[in-house]
């Protein structure tokens, strides 16, 4: 426990994350819940012949349900308060996942890659293992007494076997599906039956001898593997057979009469261990709060993150979670839990039916900007309908951030003399081989982004006719996600009429943990505040020194911010019609770039004009209707940016 709350606070020290591999703890978990809990069931069953399933889970409902209810209903009126709309339907979500006992497989399939910092921000993530552990208690009595009844003289051979398939099935999936890996119970009952294995020989040969050798080596593996493994072990893997056999030993050889047993039985560690399940469930909530509202979760914010779940967790055990444990009192608890899971229920079904009650960003962002700004952001598909024959190409490409630069080009761009082929490669495995270009895509989610870049970046007639490449990418000379937009664009150049290559850089962007909407959602703020804590870029980056800088590429870099406000803040817009300039922590908004572009082209024709992107793009035309973009909401500037089209 104390190993995954560390991990999940992320101390950092001289840049180094300390306890890497924290999460190892839930697999420590895996084996222990396993062992006891086999325990229960084999010596009941070798007592009585049978398994009492309604005691047993009566008794598991009376270990997890009160507490679990007790944290989701202190934490809803955070998530009201704190999470954007989309944030509150996926918490809607996952706590009416945790409660059908299903939060891994919701994970799992809406792309939850546990440990990235956008999950940092789920507050019921952790319920993941629950979960799992959940999933255990149901299957497996089932399988013990049907083993047990039908197959007495081999249960071992087919608990081994089982074990077996499932780590077989962990290996294999691992290597084409982390996700799955991770979140099935399939890839972890291995751990689990590790336990039971344990508690099956303990059952039939009694407690191993004391050995504090092997209590040692145990101990060593567990730590080591926490110590040593990070984010990119491969896991749950081969690698993972460390832990879960430093915890079988540990778990069969330590006793009082040996150093590990003692340190384990000390009482610190029993009292850790009495609040662990309170510990587990309070301190992910908490620490996805805290980040959520914090613009500095450093280390000071993360101990005394740590001391309020340790407060509230031993309050949560001393209140709630021992005395309804061993309450008598079982038909008013009973209909107590029924009303607390009726109640949350309907107020995860009216979160979900409401859409996370948008309304409540009307203050920050008015509805009108909002339908404003998704009606140009749904028109990048259809941005390449009716390309004519025979007319020079400019083609805007990019990841997800070409859709809305694309949108706001088009508006700039010579259609005298051009047109606009758009594609994005977002989620596609692109590859060049054979002078053909292969873009796959994912998941058949992106199909509408791959399949179309596949179709056009490979026609020949496209290309041959080109006259300009516009990239538009996260960080170009930094992301280390799709490295071969570079590769591409020289392909793309060689089969081109000589074209120009246009490198545009982002601008103002956050830390991954925050988004705009967010900020403003919470200081009740307009996007001025978003500006002002950006992180990104840093003024005069050398970009030769960025790590996918592409020497042999002769092309046009375009660094928006230097031409639009020379990185000043103070002069820097912020927003456009009511739309801030971003609302995540890095895509800039259709119509706040439509302005902003329109104003560089406006004020900055000389600059534009020796690079040589005016003989593509042409200013707005003096006249037409105004478009305004303020820092402040009170005061707007107004600039003439209207798109010529």
């Amino acid at each position: 426990m104390i190993a995954v709350i560390l991990y999940h606070a992320e101390f950092t020290v001289a840049g180094h994350t300390l306890l890497s591999g924290g999460y190892i703890g839930v697999d420590v978990f895996f084996v222990i819940s396993g062992f006891l809990i086999s325990q229960i069931l084999l010596t009941e069953i070798e007592a009585t012949g049978r398994i009492d399933f309604l005691k047993f889970y009566a008794r598991r409902a009376r270990r997890i349900l009160p507490a679990l209810f007790a944290v989701i209903f202190a934490t809803m009126p955070f998530a009201y308060y704190f999470l954007l709309p989309l944030e509150l339907t996926d918490y809607a979500n996952s706590v009416g996942s945790s409660l059908l006992f299903g939060s891994n497989i919701y994970f799992y399939f809406t792309a939850a890659q546990y440990g990235e910092p956008n999950t940092l921000l789920k507050p019921f993530l952790h319920t993941w293992s629950l979960s799992v552990e959940e999933q255990f208690y149901i299957a497996f009595p089932l399988l013990l007494l049907l083993v047990r009844r039908y197959l007495k003289s081999r249960f071992l051979p087919c608990v081994l076997l089982m074990a077996a398939l499932s780590f077989v099935f962990c290996f294999v999936t691992v290597r084409h599906d982390p996700q799955q890996a991770f979140y099935s119970p399939l890839t972890r009952a291995w751990e689990l039956l590790a336990g039971t294995l344990l508690a099956y020989y303990e059952l039939r040969r009694g407690r191993p001898r004391p050995q504090p050798l092997l209590a040692a080596a145990g101990l060593v593996l567990v730590v080591g593997s926490l110590i040593l493994f990070g984010k990119d072990t491969v896991h749950p893997g081969r690698v993972t057979v460390i832990p879960v056999i430093g915890t079988c030993l540990v778990l069969a050889f330590a006793s009082r009469e040996n150093a590990v047993g003692r340190l384990l039985a000390s009482r610190p560690a029993v009292l850790t261990g009495l609040v662990s399940y309170s510990l587990y469930l309070w301190h992910y909530p908490v620490f996805a709060f805290w980040r959520l509202t914090s613009l500095d979760f450093g280390n000071g914010d993360k101990l005394l993150a740590i001391a309020v779940t340790v407060l509230v967790s031993v309050v949560s055990f001393v209140v709630i979670e021992k005395p309804l444990r061993h309450t008598r009192r079982s038909r008013a608890l009973w209909t107590t839990l029924s009303s607390f899971v009726i109640t949350i229920a309907a107020a995860v079904l009216s979160a979900i039916a409401m859409a996370g009650f948008p309304h409540r960003l009307d203050d920050v962002y008015p509805p009108l900007a909002q339908a404003n700004e998704a009606r140009l952001e749904s028109t990048f598909l259809s941005l390449n309908d009716n390309i004519q024959a025979e007319k020079p190409i400019i083609f805007i490409i990019g990841d997800s951030h070409a859709r809305n630069w694309s949108i706001a080009l088009k508006n700039y761009v010579d259609t005298d003399r051009y047109q606009v082929v758009a594609l994005s490669y977002l989620n596609c495995m692109v590859e060049i081989k054979n002078d053909i270009v292969k873009a796959p895509s994912r998941a058949s989610i992106y199909d509408k982004y791959c399949i179309p870049f596949e179709k056009y970046i490979n026609d020949k007639s496209l290309l041959s006719r080109t006259k300009a490449i516009f990239l538009t990418s996260l960080r170009p000379f930094e992301y280390t996600v799709n490295p071969f937009r570079f590769e591409l664009i020289s392909w793309m150049k060689s089969h081109s009429d000589n074209a120009r290559v246009f490198v545009f850089g982002n601008y103002f962007q956050l830390d991954e943990l925050h988004s705009c909407l967010g900020l403003m959602f919470q200081r009740k703020s307009d996007a001025s505040i978003c500006l002002r804590e950006a992180s990104y870029p840093p003024a005069n980056q050398p970009l030769e020194q960025l790590p996918f800088f592409p020497s042999g590429l002769p092309f046009t870099y375009v660094d928006i911010v230097k031409l639009h406000c020379d990185y000043d803040k103070e002069k820097c817009l912020t927003s456009s019609k009511g739309v801030p300039f971003i609302i995540d922590w890095n895509h800039m908004t259709a119509e706040f770039l439509t302005t902003l572009i329109g104003d560089i082209l406006e004020k900055r024709t000389a600059d534009l004009k020796s690079d040589g992107l005016l003989d593509f793009l042409v200013p707005p035309h003096a006249g037409q209707s105004e478009r305004t973009a303020s820092s402040q909401p009170s005061a707007a500037a107004t600039l003439s940016a209207s798109p010529s089209n």
